[in-house]
């Protein structure tokens, strides 16, 4: 299964700018969308609270089921019940 990718754009400080700009160059990633990927996949995995609350939040639109929340939140199912019932 192909996945899709979309375009993002969003206004940056000088000084994000100016790191954005360094990791393009130091050739550690092939590209800023692989560095940008990365930093978001990382602050995902390090932040559980922000992983529970964008798991409730797709779940609460209906985006997806408790099963993807879990996955996301890296919880089991009952976990994640437990989790949003608190909420």
């Amino acid at each position: 299964m192909e996945k899709k990718s979309s375009i993002v754009t969003f206004t940056a400080p000088k000084d994000i700018k100016l790191i954005l700009e360094a990791a393009q160059h130091i050739g550690y990633y092939d590209s800023l969308s692989e560095f940008l990927r990365d930093t978001v996949r990382y602050m995902l995995e390090n932040k559980k609270y922000l992983r529970i609350a964008i798991a409730y939040e797709l779940y609460h639109q209906k985006k997806i089921s408790i099963g993807k929340a879990s996955e996301i939140i890296q919880t089991s199912i009952q976990e994640t019940k437990e989790l949003f019932q608190n909420r």
